[in-house]
């Protein structure tokens, strides 16, 4: 057998020697297409490495600062309490003056306020028992920090509907009713004497709703 012998191949095995080429070829090829960039750190001498990667360490600590700093907790004013001996006046006092008193927060607070509106002014510092959630014990707590100067805000009794009487505190529908019948049947309400010759008003009524009532 000659040398040319080993290489003598068939059709069908010349078709597929071409095909293996082609296939060689072709992944050559796809290789060189996707073969990554080079990165540039992949080219750096020792010493620019060196400057590369702290850069890096730099980088990213300032960006756990800045997380850090995002995620810091707000930061709350302390409110500072009245000494014992210090006073408030009840009247005048909003809700930043008031939670200077020990025991008192910003519900109960505005809850004072709320109510000394509605009221027109307190007429009594016993009054803020009234005041919801106000207990015997948080108003024995707070009264030594507080004073009062009555000052209330009257409410016209013969010019009111029975829906305007209503809003004061110490008015009930039965009450606000009894008021618009007898100024029907008896016209002006001259004082509030008047007002506890009526069923619907007993001693106690007279005496709390009195500093609120003007009969003009």
């Amino acid at each position: 057998m000659c040398l040319k012998d080993y290489f003598y191949f068939q059709k069908r095995d010349r078709l597929a020697i071409l095909l293996l080429l082609i296939l060689i070829v072709l992944s050559g090829i796809i290789y060189i297409l996707t073969k990554p960039a080079p990165k540039a750190e992949d080219n750096l001498t020792e010493t620019q490495e060196a400057s590369f990667i702290n850069t890096k360490k730099e980088n990213t600590k300032t960006a756990n600062r800045k997380i850090q700093n995002t995620q810091k907790p707000l930061a709350y004013s302390y409110q500072e309490k009245l000494k014992t001996g210090e006073t408030i006046e009840l009247n005048s006092a909003d809700t930043t003056a008031l939670k200077k008193i020990p025991g008192i927060g910003t519900a109960y607070a505005s809850r004072i306020v709320k109510y000394r509106n509605l009221l027109g002014g307190y007429a009594d510092i016993t009054q803020l028992q009234e005041v919801w959630g106000i207990d015997e014990g948080l108003y024995n707590k707070i009264t030594p920090y507080l004073t009062i100067e009555p000052k209330t805000n009257t409410i016209r009794i013969n010019h009111l509907s029975i829906k305007e009487l209503m809003r004061h505190p110490y008015i009930d529908y039965k009450q606000a009713k009894a008021i618009a019948d007898i100024r029907e049947r008896k016209g002006k309400i001259e004082s509030v004497n008047r007002l506890s010759l009526l069923d619907e008003f007993c001693e106690e009524d007279i005496k709390r709703l009195n500093p609120y009532l003007s009969f003009d």
